[in-house]
């Protein structure tokens, strides 16, 4: 048992999660009709995104997707009741190509909240 108390503390001395960069930039968007492709985020020009976060809600149970570049799903959140409501924070951020951007699809009309957190490179 002293072994691994011991091992268990010199593990913890050090951080166990490390940012490079802060994450300074949030963009929130509310939508009140069904949106397709719906750009949120665009990069700098030669820069790239680097998600850490995003959180939604929506007054009306709704799918909503994503998409990067091309209309490319990379995230599918199904919101299944009325004042709905979830996100998720990432320890390593998700990374986009250069110049690639954000948008947003909806299943339904409705009031939906989007917010997106990271940084740009």
């Amino acid at each position: 048992m002293g072994d691994q108390t011991r091992l268990m503390s010199i593990v913890l001395e050090e951080p166990l999660v490390t940012r490079e960069y802060p994450s300074d930039i949030v963009f929130f968007r509310t939508f009140t009709t069904a949106q397709t492709n719906t750009t949120i985020w665009t990069p700098a020009s030669g820069q790239s995104i680097f998600m850490t976060a995003w959180q939604v809600s929506a007054s009306v149970p709704v799918v909503i997707q994503l998409n990067r570049g091309s209309n490319s799903v990379f995230m599918s959140i199904m919101l299944t009741s009325s004042l709905a409501t979830c996100s998720e924070s990432f320890l390593s951020p998700i990374r986009f190509n250069p110049d690639e951007a954000v948008s947003v699809t909806t299943s339904a009309a409705g009031t939906v909240n989007v917010t997106l957190i990271g940084y740009e490179l």
